[in-house]
């Protein structure tokens, strides 16, 4: 039932909005992101529209692909040199779920100034994907809505 109501939402906002492309709307969400982050904006985002912000534009950066990919290709490289999910790490084993849950804990314990928790939403977005379960789910949920508004 959940499902027909986010299609529902992304298919009436992108006939509201036009075609906007999974690139343009990469593009429009990290526009945002910036401008919503800099202290001298005339409406600065508060800790948790940021991180909202960074894991919407990161799981669309996923779908857009090309040079959208460099934050993903980032942080999964930043995992493996960890060796994260492999049981062999610095830190023994261990695995994605871990992380994103570390990073949950950041962005709602950590007095993180909007453009570091815009980071570590752009990060959840890839270590969400990348754990599966429950936070592969969400990251897909939030990233299908939104590739929906683009098209």
């Amino acid at each position: 039932m959940h499902d027909d109501i986010t299609l529902a939402a992304a298919s009436t906002g992108a006939e509201f909005l036009g075609g906007l492309g999974t690139g343009g709307l990469a593009t429009v969400l990290t526009t945002a992101l910036i401008l919503g982050t800099r202290d001298k904006s005339a409406h600065t985002f508060s800790k948790g529209q940021a991180v909202t912000c960074g894991l919407a534009a990161g799981t669309v950066y996923t779908a857009a692909g090309h040079t959208w990919g460099v934050p993903d290709d980032l942080t999964l490289n930043a995992l493996q040199a960890l060796h994260v999910g492999t049981g062999t790490g610095p830190l023994g084993d261990i695995q994605p779920g871990a992380v994103a849950l570390v990073l949950v804990i950041v962005a709602y314990l950590v007095k993180l100034k909007p453009r570091a928790a815009g980071v570590n939403g752009l990060v959840m977005a890839t270590v969400f994907t990348h754990a599966g379960g429950p936070w592969a789910m969400l990251a897909s949920g939030i990233g299908d809505f939104f590739v929906g508004l683009a098209s």
